[in-house]
């Protein structure tokens, strides 16, 4: 009778493990979305009205939306959920 206890403690601890390291890795990505961004998509690289979505190497998915060609900040960016 004591094992399905023991089994639930072990998955708590390990789901508690892994969420501790999901929000650490988190925690290293840069503050801005957009900064961010260039690291994926350099100046230029998504068209106009295009949507792109791709994963930070600090482990956050990214969308971003093309702005319009040579202005440096119209991309509009943000981290998924």
């Amino acid at each position: 009778m004591r094992k399905p206890i023991a089994l639930l403690i072990a998955f708590a601890a390990a789901s508690a493990a892994l969420a501790a390291a999901s929000a650490v890795r988190a925690a290293g990505c840069p503050a801005d979305p957009h900064s961010a961004s260039l690291a994926l998509w350099p100046v230029g690289t998504i068209p106009t009205g295009s949507t792109v979505t791709g994963m930070h190497r600090c482990g956050r998915a990214l969308t971003c939306v093309g702005g319009i060609h040579g202005i440096f900040a119209s991309r509009q960016c943000h981290w998924g959920e």
